[in-house]
């Protein structure tokens, strides 16, 4: 009987990971590490992984944010888990992102690249001084564009928190629905829900056990693909549009 909940779907699994779909409203961790709040992706998949079985303890490779809907791999063992750090702190990972973003972006691509720090209120900024911040290098080609928003895919280069909402945001372009960043602008009529229309929608990398290339795909969710569809695209990363390097080919089902 397939596992059914709420917060994630199962895109792929094997003995030494598996690659969830997260649910926009869910958190990929706890608040906290000490005091678990029973909800967050990363203690359901615990849950799923010890049913019937011995508990376990699930490492985070990486996260989503909060209002942020996608893939994330989550590691079995700590092992697998280092493994999986490392390709992702030497940038190797392919992640690519669905966004739409206020107002109309005129340029067909472009690279934002900043050194981000973390004020007292969590708030994450660009810095001119890269001893406080950590170099953030995001990628974007518009897909569309539409009435009073534009649909982006964008490339993480590096993976810091907050990163793609930071830097539509100091573009003027925030993504739809962020509160934190550039609230003022971040509204249009047709985006009433609560979540960012963020998405991270392709996921590649290499299986550090079997050394073979791994690339999982994720379709809009409905929110963003009504209303994409409503305005005539349904804004689907492909490879002629999405920025950056060339994708893993294979494609586990």
């Amino acid at each position: 009987k397939a596992w059914k909940d709420s917060a994630f779907r199962i895109v792929f699994e094997d003995e030494h990971l598996l690659v969830v779909d997260k649910a926009a409203w869910a958190m990929s961790v706890p608040t906290s590490p000490e005091q678990g709040t029973g909800k967050s992706v990363a203690e359901r998949v615990e849950r799923y992984l010890k049913h019937g079985r011995k508990p376990v303890s699930i490492p985070v490779v990486h996260r989503l944010d909060q209002g942020t809907s996608g893939l994330l791999v989550f590691a079995k063992t700590p092992a697998v888990a280092g493994m999986l750090k490392e390709q992702f702190a030497a940038r190797k990972p392919l992640r690519q992102y669905v966004a739409l973003v206020a107002g109309r972006v005129e340029k067909d691509a472009g690279v934002c690249k900043s050194h981000l720090a973390t004020a007292m209120n969590l708030d994450r900024y660009s810095t001119p001084n890269t001893k406080v911040g950590k170099l953030a290098i995001t990628h974007y080609v518009v897909a569309s564009r539409h009435d009073g928003y534009t649909c982006v895919h964008c490339q993480l280069e590096t993976g810091r928190r907050h990163q793609i909402r930071v830097h539509m945001a100091e573009l003027h372009h925030p993504v739809l629905g962020d509160m934190r960043y550039e609230p003022a602008l971040a509204r249009h009529p047709k985006w009433n829900v609560r979540r960012l229309a963020l998405h991270a929608a392709t996921l590649g990398f290499m299986h550090p056990m079997t050394g073979k290339q791994m690339e999982f795909t994720s379709p809009l969710p409905t929110p963003m693909a009504a209303m994409l569809d409503t305005d005539g695209t349904k804004g689907k990363m492909t490879g002629s549009s999405a920025p950056g390097r060339r994708s893993p080919r294979r494609r586990p089902s």
